[in-house]
């Protein structure tokens, strides 16, 4: 592999810019202990449509339950970008919220930023918490190094095949009897293609998000050294091992004879695609059930499909966690934060959270409330909360976590769309690794 020299790409740059900004700068505000008698909190969340309607119940329920003693102010940010860049500026300038909702891939950056309070700073003295409450992947994946978690994990996904009933069985294949291995998916897409006419597949190709997926389904890590998960930072991503080059091949294969249908980065025409009867198959996330499936009987909900035979497999948890800010936030709001964050882990909350937006419940008690257990009725649901509990809480299913992982992810979806399009899968790819690995490199050095 050639050498490069260390580009500082302008997303990368971005994000070394905004480390640089948050370890220079402290935050103004009451000190510690100071605050007495009502608490009001700032809360910063990103979600709009059915998830913005129900938040905002659950907002006004807890102030209803706290009567004056707490009241949380919600406030929409945009997008997740959007909240990241705003969250800077309010570091800056001494104006952070109590509570901030980012989404899992920015874990690394919020941990290196030091500007929020483990969660387990406020667990550790609550006796009623436990990490038994979570799916194992999740609390593996905002794990804070120390037995305890960084952030609460808030709304869950994962993703999972999707099959058209209708195509599947015009194809002579039983859709309760789905594909389990990635080269099984790629069969039946092939038999649904020649008998049908629709494409076979379909997968999210707006970012690089199922080929981390397929390597964890094969049991792998996506960064090195071990994911992030150990005492040494990630130095660079693995795109080429033997396992990640048999799948894109397949893959390729199926984009090339014209069996896979490409949607490129929007997600929605992809799953309008599917909707609409114009693909047998899809790869894409448990958050896409309603709008793929809106009467709940066209489709059938299967397990992601595996890429190779190993313990460590599994699929790696997506959406997102709240963040209780530190510096410049009394102990009062602090606590308070805490009591709004438990709040919306409850299993009541949890079950009607995921029954009103489609994300996972992300407190094991949800099935067992009545609105979890009518949830459950769905053998689709049912599926896809399996699916979330039997995931291993291995290096490869708790996923990659470092701060420059926004701008890895351009890096590796730009690279295999030039795969897809028919370029060659290894050199292309380990071009994507020295990339990422400069990108890293960067990021890095920003850090710290």
């Amino acid at each position: 592999m050639s050498h490069r020299p260390r580009v500082l790409t302008a997303a990368t740059a971005a994000g070394a810019v905004v480390l640089l900004s948050l370890a220079g700068c402290a935050t103004s505000g009451s000190a510690p202990g100071a605050d007495s008698g009502p608490v009001t909190l700032q809360f910063w969340h990103e979600m709009s449509g059915p998830a913005a309607t129900e938040l905002d119940a659950l907002v006004s329920q807890f102030n209803s339950q706290e009567d004056g003693k707490i009241t949380v102010e919600s406030s929409f940010q945009g997008s997740y970008a959007d909240a990241q860049t705003k969250y800077t500026a309010a570091v800056q300038s001494g104006t952070t919220p109590d509570v901030l909702m980012m989404n899992d891939i920015s874990t690394g950056f919020m941990v290196d930023s030091k500007k929020t309070v483990p969660l387990s700073t406020f667990t550790a003295d609550d006796p009623s918490f436990s990490l038994e409450s979570f799916p194992p992947v999740v609390s593996a994946y905002y794990a804070d190094g120390s037995g305890g978690l960084a952030a609460m994990p808030f709304a869950v996904s994962q993703p999972v095949l999707y099959l058209s009933r209708d195509l599947v069985t015009r194809a002579g294949l039983d859709p309760e009897a789905p594909p389990r291995t990635l080269a099984e998916v790629a069969s039946w897409a092939e038999k649904i293609h020649a008998a049908t006419g629709a494409s076979g597949l379909t997968m999210n190709m707006s970012d690089s998000w199922m080929i981390e997926q397929m390597t964890a389904a094969g049991g792998e890590e996506f960064c090195t050294p071990d994911n992030g998960r150990g005492s040494d930072r990630v130095t660079g991503l693995e795109l080429t091992s033997p396992s990640q080059v048999t799948f894109m091949r397949q893959l390729q294969t199926l984009f090339q004879d014209g069996t896979m249908l490409n949607p490129g980065t929007d997600n929605s025409a992809m799953v309008s695609a599917f909707a609409s009867g114009k693909v047998g198959m899809m790869l894409t996330s448990t958050g896409a059930y309603t709008a793929a499936d809106p009467n709940k009987t066209a489709s059938k909900v299967a397990a992601f499909p595996s890429t190779a035979e190993s313990d460590e497999a599994g699929v790696v948890v997506g959406g997102n966690a709240l963040w209780i800010s530190g510096e410049g936030h009394s102990d009062a709001q602090q606590r308070a934060a805490y009591a709004f964050v438990s709040f919306l882990h409850s299993a009541e909350v949890q079950a009607a959270w995921s029954s009103a937006t489609g994300y996972l419940a992300s407190n094991t008690e949800a099935a067992s409330t009545s609105t979890g257990i009518a949830s459950l009725a769905d053998p689709n649901v049912t599926a896809m909360a399996d699916q979330l509990a039997s995931t291993p809480a291995s290096d490869a299913a708790a996923g990659c976590r470092t701060g420059a992982f926004p701008s890895l992810r351009s890096t590796v979806i730009g690279a295999f769309t030039q795969v897809a399009e028919g370029a060659d899968v290894t050199s292309t790819m380990a071009d994507a690794e020295e990339k990422a690995a400069d990108q890293i490199a960067a990021y890095n050095t920003a850090a710290g």
